[in-house]
């Protein structure tokens, strides 16, 4: 008899399960066949399966949408009915409905010839109707914003070449908007680094894994101990890859680091001694905010500091002398793992590890630099708020400088927040309709470790699993470039889970 899994899901989380299980089963000999089927509806090449999956384990891909599970039935939109043993849904992300704050703002911008357009997924932004030559306002810096822009800059005609010293130099089409761009933390996300760490492994995390189960207070509780093993492996690359630039053995240094508090004088005083340099020391407050506290009298003012901001990153994470960033960043990758089987989500903390882990590629940055010397994009700043107008346009405000901006252009660059209660997915709407799965804080309720999906009466499906940045425990499940141990981790621990439920040995199965 046959064992069957199937995964919901054909994007990086879900390849890297099927991977798992393939890898597993291949250590099991005398278990039973395994089919596993993957489910998406534009999978586009991805999950099909390891070449070298195991003789017994077939992988079947459906270019379909699950819309129900019934018993032991997965039920797609083709007609097409799967019996399996045990059910992952493993989707990379859950489109949303709009909240009811942006059906207020679509409103508006109906009754007054606006255009608006609220968070979605870089996918989702066709921008053809965004004015040229006007000006557009744009809240994010992230991902999204960096689709956004090349849909309305190269992809209206412009062109990017390079300078003599190898900087790249924006060619207008002459199609373009003026571009004004804030968020929250008012700049992009450091460049991803290209290089390996110069020294060993950083260590895995030590102090946080003392942090009790789903901490009330994450700031107080948690942050404290996060910021210490972020440390740890942040001061570790400089004292053993970069011993030039230290006055420590490391092993003098963790002896003394382990029992001192997060922040004390005495770890100050320890860092300053060991670490001699200030500029080689880690300041998590200023990579996570850094223009907290600065004010500018006008816009060309800030354009100036942060086109010196960017340049500076840029120099900074090609260089293999801060290897001690990457090694943070190794750091970060294991604490988000910790976290994730304590169930330990935070909104405030997931921002922080997503801006300090990188967010695009250096050469993406450095044409977004030239785009602001160029005119096209103008940097806002911190905490951007754009409202309604009385005056029936859109107005952004913000702290970094005064006054106001308007603009007749609106773009919500940020993918929405995760929503259980609102999503698009045919399944996971259904089974939140009927009290199959619930909420919490927006995200899938599983239980942990094992993932299994918990109902509105509290109960763990004995078959159905999720697996995904937007279930709890989810944030050590997405993946990320020069992140992806705890990922691996994770689907490693599904898979065994999984094939221990579907390739009961024959002989059990007699007995």
């Amino acid at each position: 008899m046959t064992g069957s899994v199937c995964v919901v899901g054909a994007g990086p989380g879900a390849t890297c399960l099927v991977e798992r299980i393939c890898a597993n089963a291949s250590k099991m000999a005398g278990w039973r066949p395994l089919d596993i089927h993957v489910v998406d509806p534009s999978p586009a090449g991805r999950a099909s399966g390891p070449e070298t999956r195991p003789p017994g384990v077939r992988v079947q891909v459906h270019r379909a949408r699950a819309v129900d599970l019934a018993g032991r039935w997965v039920l797609l939109d083709d007609g097409t009915r799967l019996d399996t043993d045990a059910v992952v849904l493993a989707q990379h992300h859950l489109d949303v409905l709009a909240t009811p704050g942006e059906l207020e703002l679509l409103g508006f911008a109906r009754r007054h010839s606006l255009y608006y357009r609220p968070t979605g997924y870089a996918g989702s932004l066709p921008l053809d109707h965004v004015p040229g030559g006007q000006p557009v306002l744009v809240r994010g810096l992230g991902k999204v914003f960096s689709e956004v822009l090349a849909q309305l800059t190269t992809g209206r005609g412009g062109r990017f070449r390079c300078d003599r010293d190898g900087e790249p130099t924006y060619i207008a089409g002459g199609r373009e908007p003026l571009i004004h761009v804030g968020s929250r933390r008012g700049v992009p996300a450091p460049a991803l680094i290209e290089y390996p760490l110069r020294g060993d492994h950083p260590p895995a995390p030590r102090f946080v894994t003392a942090l009790a189960d789903r901490p009330h207070d994450f700031r107080r509780e948690a942050w404290p101990l996060v910021a210490k093993d972020l440390a740890f492996a942040y001061y570790h690359e400089i004292l053993t890859a970069h011993p030039e630039r230290a006055r420590m053995r490391w092993a003098d240094f963790a002896d003394a680091y382990a029992p001192e508090e997060w922040g004390g004088k005495a770890m100050r005083a320890l860092i300053r001694k060991a670490v001699p340099r200030f500029e080689d020391r880690l300041n998590l407050t200023r990579l996570d905010r850094p223009l907290a506290g600065m004010r500018f009298g006008d816009l060309p003012g800030l354009q100036r500091w942060m086109h010196g901001y960017l340049a500076a990153g840029l120099s900074r994470r090609a260089d293999p002398a801060h290897s001690a960033d990457l090694a943070m960043i190794y750091g970060l990758r294991g604490v988000l793992g910790v976290l994730a089987e304590r169930a330990a989500e935070d909104p405030w903390f997931q921002r922080f590890a997503d801006h300090a882990a990188g967010g695009l590629p250096a050469a993406r940055l450095a044409e977004l630099r030239a785009l602001g010397r160029a005119g096209i994009v103008t940097f806002l700043g911190t905490d951007t708020r754009v409202e309604p107008h009385e005056n029936g346009t859109w107005r952004a405000t913000g702290t970094t400088v005064p006054g106001s901006l308007t603009a007749q252009a609106f773009i919500e660059a940020r993918r929405p927040g995760p929503s259980v209660s609102r999503t698009r997915d045919p399944l996971v709407q259904r089974l939140h309709t009927l009290g199959e799965c619930v909420e919490e804080s927006g995200l899938l309720k599983v239980r942990l470790p094992d993932r299994r999906i918990v109902d509105h009466a509290g109960a763990a499906h004995p078959r159905r699993f999720a697996f995904g940045p937007w279930t709890t425990g989810g944030e050590g499940t997405t993946l990320r470039r020069g992140l992806d141990a705890a990922v691996i981790r994770h689907a490693d621990s599904l898979a065994r889970t999984l094939l221990a439920e579907t390739l009961t040995p024959a002989i059990a199965k007699v007995a």
